[in-house]
């Protein structure tokens, strides 16, 4: 069992805080690398594998013609054993989707969509960069339940200057969200932001400041009946995604497209070039994993979510960690038969808590 990434590097216009393999390019650009994105997935050799999930993401796939989009899910349909109730999601900027182009994703297959909401506070949607307004939003999350998406994500940002992220989440809840992802603001290097955070111009949230904010939402959402079940992501019953938690919990998958990542669910990981010039070239890295660094893997990715990692799969003994019984026995680890999760109490400090278990 597989999932299936297709990465869509084109977007109207970069946010500030986006350091993506996205870019804003012509139509000639993106007519040559359909032609080679379809070359590219007809060429696998994975055809026996049966994939679970499908995700489209970017960038901004919205951007793009929806018949560009179809092409390449019948592509991947084509030359794979999709499952029939596969997951198949695409994300999208709130002001680049309409009624016609909704209805082009659900008749070509899509069954899941994820909007790049960030925020429903207008101030700090400018600060970001993003093209949409809150009603653009709230109003694309409705043409998308009228369309006949049930299953509709909804990504929101913590750690901004301004807004309120507890609000935002009761008016997605509201508007019909079944799944809400709550990511960390982060400062990457090369991006505007940084700049202006460096420069003075922006002053953030403290740490505790954020933190305090996620805990608040954290309870919020559960209380509305969303399963935290990763650290991020929080969904009604019936509504994980799929996909990612293929990721999460070390399954194989493929990636196709500009800056794509691959791996085989045990030691090697594939990675497509970043920039046009040597993807179109097939250049590719190729990373082979040590049982060391695929423990680590295990550990960090098992701790953020609610199922855990197998102590069983390890390449070590990690009872013999001094850490590993000191967090047993302060209950911020819970050990069931051979696994091992992370107390939710706790999730505020997991990066602390991963590095001392690291082998």
């Amino acid at each position: 069992m597989i999932g299936i990434y297709v990465h869509i590097p084109f977007c109207e216009s970069k946010c500030i805080y986006c350091a993506f393999a996205s870019f804003v390019r012509n139509a000639n650009c993106q007519a040559k690398y359909f032609e080679f994105l379809n070359k590219e997935i007809k060429n696998c050799d994975f055809f026996d594998r049966q994939v679970s999930s499908i995700y489209f993401g970017g960038g901004t796939p919205s951007y793009v013609k929806p018949e560009k989009l179809a092409e390449i899910l019948k592509t991947i349909k084509t030359h794979f054993n999709v499952l029939e109730n596969a997951e198949i999601t695409i994300e999208c900027n709130p002001c680049s989707v309409s009624t016609q182009k909704l209805s082009s994703y659900f008749d070509a297959g899509f069954n899941r969509i994820s909007f790049g909401v960030q925020s429903l506070d207008e101030s700090m949607l400018k600060f970001l960069g993003r093209r949409h307004t809150k009603a653009q939003a709230l109003d694309a999350i409705g043409y998308a339940k009228n369309t006949g998406f049930e299953n509709i994500s909804a990504d929101l940002l913590l750690g901004l200057p301004a807004g309120d992220i507890i609000s935002d989440a009761q008016t997605l809840i509201a508007a019909g969200v079944k799944h809400i992802s709550a990511y960390m603001l982060q400062i990457e290097g090369g991006t505007p932001l940084k700049n202006m955070v460096e420069s003075g111009k922006v002053k953030l949230p403290s740490d505790d400041e954020t933190v305090d904010n996620y805990q608040k939402l954290a309870d919020f959402l559960q209380k509305n009946r969303f399963l935290q079940y990763e650290i991020s992501n929080f969904a009604l019953k019936g509504f994980k995604s799929k996909h990612n938690f293929a990721y999460w919990t070390g399954q194989a998958y493929l990636g196709f497209g500009l800056g794509a990542h691959s791996f085989d669910g045990k030691y090697k990981r594939f990675a497509n070039a970043d920039n046009f010039e040597d993807y179109f070239a097939g250049k590719q890295n190729v990373e082979k994993l040590s049982p060391s660094q695929r423990d680590e893997e295990m550990i960090m990715l098992g701790l953020r979510c609610e199922s855990g990692f197998d102590t069983k799969k390890l390449h070590f003994d990690i009872s013999q960690n001094a850490n590993f019984q000191k967090y047993i026995n302060g209950e911020v680890l819970q050990k069931i038969g051979s696994t091992i999760k992370l107390n939710p109490k706790f999730y505020n400090i997991s990066n602390s808590v991963i590095i001392d278990l690291l082998p």
